[in-house]
């Protein structure tokens, strides 16, 4: 991973001397740029010394935090600073948030926070790939989704569920495209995914207040109704004042929020913020959904 890491930052270098380079990573990182914590997609990837490695492949110094931490911290400077407590959740292969108040990231101890796919909203409900039953990552992330349109597809006969039934892969790619057609099974799957996310974010709002809440990831990438669903639920879940002038939006940088905010968090540790955020233009400038 790390040769992969160096080879990519160098080609990205070019013989240029950049100034800084800001790096995003799953799972918890320390103040050194040390991994810590699990990352379920990157075996062995605890203990590795992340910083460290980018630094000495782009000879400037690097910032990592958690990729959750960064793409709120993008969708933040994308809005010039507009939001005073920001709250991303970001749904794709997991599920992952971020939180920004007045700019700052608030990650917790070695950026843990916000790991948001792992509130437990249905005690010994489904089981979710950290070990637990329940998590919210178990009924609304893009694979999630997409097993619970193929548990349900015997009850129903429709083009998703002949498509489940015969074994092929579903996601939530899938669901969603039957969901705009009107199929029965993927809104039930919909509907399933949009009242657990609610759940927890509901949860979230009464713990942070927030004045935004961002949904972004591959997920949102073809779910447009998802967000107007969690933005009428999510208030039913927590106290009425708490949802007083809140905002529900989608992310503006679409799945590469992440990207943006690594690249963004890394400026920021040399940029005055009125910079900041005109570099943050450029990124909304540059992206293509």
């Amino acid at each position: 991973m790390l040769e992969t890491v160096a080879e990519l930052v160098g080609s990205l270098v070019a013989g240029r001397a950049p100034a800084a380079a800001g790096v995003g990573t799953p799972g918890g990182v320390d103040s050194g740029g040390r991994v810590v914590g699990e990352a379920a997609n990157i075996p062995g990837w605890p203990g590795t010394e992340l910083g460290a490695a980018v630094a000495r492949a782009c000879g400037a110094s690097a910032y990592v935090r958690n990729d959750g931490n960064l793409a709120a911290y993008a969708e933040w400077a994308a809005r010039g600073g507009a939001s005073r407590a920001l709250l991303f959740v970001g749904l794709g292969t997991g599920i992952g948030g971020g939180y920004i108040e007045d700019g700052r990231i608030l990650g917790g101890v070695d950026d843990k926070a916000l790991e948001i796919g792992h509130a437990i909203v249905y005690p010994e409900g489904r089981r979710c790939a950290c070990g637990r039953s329940g998590c919210v990552e178990a009924y609304a992330s893009g694979p999630s989704i997409g097993r619970i349109a193929v548990e349900l597809s015997s009850g129903y006969d429709t083009p998703l569920a002949r498509l489940a039934r015969s074994g092929a892969a579903v996601n939530a790619r899938e669901v969603y495209d039957a969901f705009r057609a009107g199929d029965g099974l993927a809104e039930a799957a919909h509907r399933i995914a949009a009242e657990a996310l609610s759940r927890v974010i509901g949860s979230a709002i009464a713990l942070l207040a927030p004045d935004r809440v961002v949904l972004g990831g591959g997920v949102m990438a073809g779910a447009g109704r998802l967000l107007e669903d969690v933005a009428a639920l999510a208030p039913l879940y927590v106290y009425p004042a708490a949802s007083e002038g809140l905002r529900f939006e989608p992310a503006l940088l679409g799945r590469e929020a992440g990207l943006y905010g690594a690249a963004l968090y890394g400026a920021a540790a040399l940029l005055p913020r009125d910079e900041l955020f005109a570099l943050s233009a450029r990124a909304l400038e540059r992206f293509t959904p």
